[in-house]
């Protein structure tokens, strides 16, 4: 099963990297952040249709946990699509509900879940001689816990300073926006836009850039946590 997971989450995060890549225009989803609050056992995907013929799309969920500082996905039946497949008219809509099937989180820590959208083949397809690219989306979703605590990071280097760890101590997850590392006098520049998510409860960790500056004195870790900007302490660790 975790090899079966690793492949899953390489295969999902090759394609959320391109998942911007325009195929037509004609397939859209959002919103781009789904919550299931507490007490509540769904929520709403909208599906669009910017284009001239009909789109086919089918909707999935995978359970999203962290381990070993690595992103995974996995098979589940807690969290599912409603209907998994969906038909689209040109230049409509089409509602589906991302329900939670199973229980809700009574730790006080949000559960993860990744929604993938994928376009499916249509008859255009078959009448076009270039290539076409389909499109796909992976929207994080969450099933938010009751009295879940805000996301509390704490940062360090290892791996001779090649690494960055974050981990979260908090319930809620904290989504990492422009991100630079800041050693003395010395800035790193980590992301200009979406750095990544550390769920509760887990670690994540990251590459640093082979050529960077020298990392001395002080350090810390300027983001933005869940569109809030935030300075993190980076200690230093074998």
């Amino acid at each position: 099963m975790h090899s079966r997971a690793a492949a899953i989450a390489t295969a999902l995060g090759l394609m959320f990297a391109a998942s911007a890549v325009s195929a037509r225009g004609e397939l859209q989803a959002g919103p781009t952040l789904l919550e299931i609050q507490p007490g509540a056992t769904s929520t709403r995907l909208q599906l669009s249709n910017t284009g001239d013929e009909l789109v086919a799309a089918q909707v999935r969920v995978y359970a999203w946990t962290q381990v070993d500082g690595e992103d995974q996905l996995q098979e589940t039946d807690v969290v599912v699509a409603s209907p998994p497949i969906a038909e689209v008219p040109a230049g409509g809509e089409h509602l589906v509900r991302v329900v939670l099937a199973g229980p809700a989180p009574t730790d006080g820590r949000d559960r993860a879940y990744r929604v993938v959208v994928d376009e499916l083949p249509g008859s255009a397809d078959a009448d076009t001689s270039g290539v076409r690219v389909r499109m796909r989306f992976v929207l994080p979703a969450f099933v938010r816990s009751k009295g879940a605590k805000a996301p509390a990071l704490s940062c360090h280097l290892r791996d001779g300073d090649t690494r960055l760890a974050c981990r979260n101590s908090g319930g809620q997850p904290a989504q990492l926006g422009a991100t630079t590392l800041v050693a003395g006098a010395s800035k790193l520049a980590l992301s200009e836009g979406l750095f990544g998510y550390v769920l509760p409860g887990s670690e994540r960790l990251w590459t640093l850039p082979t050529e960077r500056p020298a990392l001395a004195g002080t350090m810390t870790l300027d983001t933005w946590i869940n569109g809030q900007a935030a300075t993190v302490t980076v200690e230093r660790r074998p």
